[in-house]
């Protein structure tokens, strides 16, 4: 909207990163997104589905919501999407105890927290956060000879720099929006899938 473009235009002038500023903007918004809901199946689905076809969705839209309530969606739903897996792992036996995280999204605090509160899950955050550069060391480390083994050198170079609980009340208040967010691909499923076969028929 125009005054979202204002105010990244003006955190741009401050050296305020966009992605600080949404993060800003969305923590502003009520758990839930105010009935706001992403599938996140941009590129199909790998895990549970393994179904190419699959199609994102943002459903539950109204006059009420903004930019904020979108990002803030999109954080939940990715978030909703790792506790279907982790779901899927616990039907199986295995049953998930800590997540190690790094990368880009550790940036964003909103991000990380939601992960804890939504999978309940706490999530360790390493001391270089930038993963491919942390295995890039790990790996040229075990070539110089520095360790004897892969796993040796992630012992030695991989460190804790904290760690992130769930909040037990958001824990529990997120258990509602999995559950539809899990209810939404069985749905949608075949239209989805009628929609990529019709395009893909028009552009042959």
């Amino acid at each position: 909207d125009q005054f979202c473009g204002i105010e990244i235009e003006a955190a741009h002038q401050e050296g305020i990163s966009v992605y600080d500023l949404l993060n800003r903007r969305a923590e502003s918004v009520p758990l839930g997104s105010e009935g706001l809901m992403v599938l996140d199946h941009w590129q199909g689905n790998r895990t549970p589905y393994t179904d190419s076809q699959a199609r994102g969705m943002i459903w539950g839209l109204s006059l009420r919501h903004e930019a904020k309530h979108i990002y803030r969606a999109i954080i939940e739903g990715i978030c909703y999407g790792s506790e279907l897996i982790f779901r899927t792992l616990r039907e199986k036996g295995f049953v998930p105890k800590e997540i190690i995280a790094s990368g880009g999204p550790v940036k964003s605090q909103l991000w990380m927290q939601t992960h804890a509160d939504v999978s309940g899950v706490p999530i360790s955050l390493t001391k270089v956060a930038d993963a491919g550069v942390l295995g890039s060391a790990i790996l040229a480390a075990v070539g110089a000879g520095t360790y004897p083994s892969i796993q040796e050198a992630a012992r030695h170079m991989v460190h804790a720099a904290r760690r992130i609980e769930r909040d037990p009340a958001r824990h529990q208040a997120y258990q509602f929006y999995v559950d539809k967010y899990i209810a939404t691909y069985p749905q949608m499923r075949d239209l989805m899938h009628d929609m990529v076969q019709h395009v893909a028929g028009s552009q042959g």
